[in-house]
């Protein structure tokens, strides 16, 4: 009886390997019958793009190429997220054609490639090198693939994968302001508007918990109010973007300083406009050894900071003492 289950395992097991194996194969011969969306001319012209527009109804976002970097138009050109603009690059020049299907342009609102259909408006890319433009228009999804056409041409095609990208210009700005590990942290020092300061410090390199310096009361418990003030600084992510010189700030409610180990520091503060929380990298001196550390201290910019951020920045020595003892 067990000698019969077992070859009967192996009879499965072999039938389903088969199966795989064949539906492997015709995959591959698929992907050899398929041929690639972009031509040598247009996978040529990506190496060369200056300007990426997307656009979906009335609703829209330009890249820019500035100065040797990618920028987001509306915003003055800040820097664009690279790990989304290369997730575009990378879905036009993976993109295959499966299959052609019709060249009628009647049924391209039947299939979702209807430019001028105000209530179901496709996705449209717009690609624009030096004297070369070219655009792909994305339609309805099928299967594992999508309907696509170029700009200009009636011919719709399905391809081996779907595409989808926003098209809100904030989506695409790089809000990361600073990204440095608490542990690389030794000392933080925060100076409100009316006088008072708290200064943090750690015993020793190595150790990720800050301590408040001057506490006349024991610290034990209030490490993660005190690490959250700081941390809310060196993994700032920003809920968006200005120029400084478009915003008339007023005198900052709060200046911060955080210096790490190896030597680094970094200078930012804190504004209210009309209920806003605006942040200033005011300066930013990187040691070698911090070098792979980020921070945006572009002068020109000024980060909006969210209500949770605000609140954890904003903390007074009461507070933490106070979080101390409560816990």
């Amino acid at each position: 009886m067990r000698n019969r289950i077992l070859i009967v395992a192996v009879l499965v097991i072999l039938a389903l390997t088969a199966v795989a194996l064949q539906m492997r194969s015709s995959e591959r011969i698929d992907e050899l019958a398929s041929r690639e969306l972009l031509s040598p001319e247009q996978q040529q012209q990506l190496a060369g793009l200056e300007r990426i527009t997307l656009s979906k109804g009335e609703s829209s976002v330009e890249l820019a190429l500035l100065d040797g970097n990618w920028g987001v138009l509306s915003h003055a050109g800040f820097p664009v997220q690279k790990e989304r603009l290369a997730a575009l690059l990378h879905a036009l020049r993976g993109a295959r054609v499966i299959e052609e299907k019709t060249s009628n342009p009647d049924h391209h609102a039947r299939l979702g490639l209807a430019t001028d259909d105000a209530s179901h408006p496709p996705l449209q890319v717009q690609l624009h090198a030096a004297g070369e433009d070219f655009g792909v228009i994305y339609g309805n999804r099928v299967g594992n693939g999508q309907l696509v056409r170029f700009v200009g041409s009636d011919q719709v095609l399905l391809i081996n994968r779907p595409f989808g990208m926003s098209v809100n210009p904030q989506d695409w700005l790089s809000l990361q302001v600073v990204d440095m590990p608490l542990t690389l942290v030794s000392r933080a020092r925060w100076q409100h508007a009316d006088g008072e300061t708290l200064e943090l410090s750690k015993a020793a390199e190595g150790e990720y918990n800050l301590q408040l310096e001057g506490a006349d009361v024991e610290q034990g418990g209030n490490e993660r109010q005190i690490n959250s003030m700081v941390l809310a600084l060196v993994n700032l992510r920003a809920q968006n973007v200005a120029l400084r010189e478009e915003l008339a700030l007023p005198e900052p409610m709060l200046q911060m300083q955080v210096d790490t180990w190896a030597g680094s520091e970094l200078q930012a503060s804190l504004y209210n406009l009309e209920g806003r929380y605006w942040l200033l990298i005011d300066s930013y001196t990187a040691a070698e050894a911090d070098s792979e550390l980020q921070v945006n201290a572009d002068s020109r910019w000024a980060y909006q900071v969210g209500v949770a951020d605000m609140e954890n920045l904003t903390r007074r020595r009461q507070d933490l003492l106070r979080s101390g003892e409560s816990d």
